[in-house]
């Protein structure tokens, strides 16, 4: 599972407080500057572009998301237009908050208030697709079922620029780079590859304005450590990785089996 394999290759975890040290001074910003300052960007995006590339109407209510104030700046947003979430040739970008209260232990331990410990899925041709510790595909019933009553939100990045046969051929060249080998609590996790798999599959991506605050909660989640806690080193290391580590498998493994019994659906990879 993740934890034993995050644990075999501390070296990457051991130097995460002085990286991130470095990446909040390049900025020339406070912690609380920067992350003010991001907010306003996704703010502003959400103000001039909206939250979604589909410009039909919604028929659901709005969505509302615990960490929506702050992360960008308002209590909700609009639901996908009502063709683009019948129509599975749109590309759906779904960011989940799945550590509950250990979001808050999470916060405590590095010294900030996180808005979530965020997980990202990427929807298309009836799948969602994920990294955990690999590239993983569930039905989309499956993961209602599994993260239906996460704080969610939802975007529309558009048309999928392919069919599910090159979509199959782009997961396949990426995967090489998403195994267990490669995942970083900070630096590499479900965000980045997020990212990384909208950039390939539709036109425009997943907005980075948007996308910076999740982001931000990993790679700049230990920018506010007081220094008594970042001389600590690996042992505060270890306890920060453990929480994101166990946030996500507590969403996952035997919950997501399970429900695939009882809906008798296909379990994926």
């Amino acid at each position: 599972g993740a934890a034993q394999m995050q644990f075999r290759s501390m070296k990457s975890t051991d130097e995460a407080a002085v990286e991130q040290a470095a990446r909040a001074a390049a900025v020339g910003l406070t912690p609380k500057e920067y992350e003010e300052a991001t907010r306003a960007a996704a703010n502003s995006y959400l103000a001039t572009s909206g939250l979604h590339i589909g410009s039909d109407a919604p028929t659901a209510p709005a969505q509302r998301a615990s960490f929506l104030p702050q992360l960008w700046g308002v209590d909700e947003v609009p639901a996908v237009g009502a063709e683009a979430a019948a129509d599975s040739t749109r590309v759906l970008a779904t960011l989940y908050e799945i550590g509950g209260p250990l979001t808050n232990v999470l916060s405590t331990s590095v010294a900030k208030q996180l808005p979530l410990i965020p997980h990202v899925g990427i929807r298309v041709h009836g799948y969602e697709y994920f990294y955990s510790d690999h590239i993983e595909a569930r039905t989309v019933p499956v993961m209602e079922e599994m993260l239906g009553d996460r704080p969610q939100v939802t975007l529309d990045l558009g048309p999928a620029t392919m069919g599910p046969d090159e979509l199959q051929a782009v997961l396949d060249e990426l995967e090489p780079s998403w195994e267990a080998k490669d995942y970083h609590v900070f630096d590499k996790n479900c965000v980045h590859f997020s990212l990384a798999l909208a950039d390939r599959i539709t036109e425009g991506g997943a907005p980075r304005e948007l996308m910076q605050g999740p982001l931000d909660v990993s790679e700049r989640m230990l920018d506010s450590l007081p220094e008594w806690r970042r001389a600590l080193g690996r042992r505060v290391m270890n306890e920060v990785t453990r929480l994101v580590v166990v946030s996500w498998g507590k969403a996952s493994k035997e919950k997501k089996e399970k429900i695939a019994d009882d809906l008798a659906l296909d379990r994926g990879e």
